[in-house]
């Protein structure tokens, strides 16, 4: 996939759109969230079986141990089932049982812990992404596009306001739109329960995110990605709307990890 850009942005979705590995992720967690992305767009239904580890080994390039891993991750989010000897098995395709666990576990701790975060992140990721691509198709998707335009041009206007680094208004407003840009997208997605759990625990999330440190270039480099996102959705690419959906998420999610919480 390319795209035609000057900031470094096609070598990512290139990367991202293929089996390669980026950033500080595993095969496993490559595997995992491919298998993960195509279990809930249904490409695998409920009751379907996975191909098995020596398919999944030769398609990723992959050691055993890598795709047995990646089971492990499914099989701890409720995804599948995975018995010795046999193909794994899809149990369900929505991440509303593992949403809800996560709910749960967070309510019963006053600071939550930053794997309890981590898995939010994760889960944020999978809505996000879902939502990208069911939008891209939607034939009524203008008034939520739209509405993703109009934080995305808040923001371009907010940046120059942000190259000093010493305007605390503005950075404050860039990153409330920016959680603004966000919701939207995930409001998008038809899963209403799993949208409604994720945006109880949101807060929590985005708290700690946002003590997470940014450049002015990287600000600058995330709005431009946001506007080729907008335009990826109005001109119905789908493909291109995922993978710079999961580039953005990517990034944010390999600088949360390195928040000392």
């Amino acid at each position: 996939m390319q795209l035609q850009t000057s900031n470094g942005i096609t070598k990512e979705v290139d990367k991202m759109s293929g089996n390669n590995i980026t950033g500080s992720e595993t095969k496993s967690t490559v595997i995992a969230n491919k298998l993960e992305e195509e279990i809930l767009a249904k490409k695998y239904k409920a009751g379907e079986t996975l191909p098995s580890q020596h398919d999944l080994a030769a398609q990723f390039f992959a050691s055993s141990r890598s795709v047995r891993e990646a089971f492990k991750n499914l099989e701890a989010k409720g995804l599948i089932s995975v018995k010795q000897g046999k193909k794994a098995i899809v149990k369900s395709n929505s991440l509303d049982q593992f949403v809800e666990s996560l709910s749960a576990s967070m309510i019963s701790k006053q600071a939550p812990d930053k794997k309890l975060l981590t898995d939010l992140m994760q889960v944020r990721t999978t809505i996000e992404v879902s939502a990208a691509r069911e939008l891209s198709r939607d034939p009524n998707r203008m008034l939520i596009v739209r509405s993703l335009d109009r934080a995305c041009t808040k923001m371009e206007h907010l940046l120059p306001s942000l190259e000093t680094g010493k305007d605390a208004e503005a950075t404050k407003q860039f990153k409330a739109t920016e959680f603004e840009f966000h919701a939207a997208l995930i409001k998008s997605n038809d899963n209403i329960i799993l949208s409604s759990i994720y945006e109880n625990l949101a807060p929590q999330l985005y708290a700690a995110m946002d003590r997470l440190p940014e450049t002015y270039n990287e600000q600058k480099k995330k709005v431009n990605e946001y506007r080729y996102l907008v335009e990826a959705l109005v001109n119905g690419q789908t493909d291109l709307a995922v993978a710079l959906t999961l580039v953005n998420l990517t990034n944010i999610r390999d600088k949360f990890e390195t928040l000392d919480l």
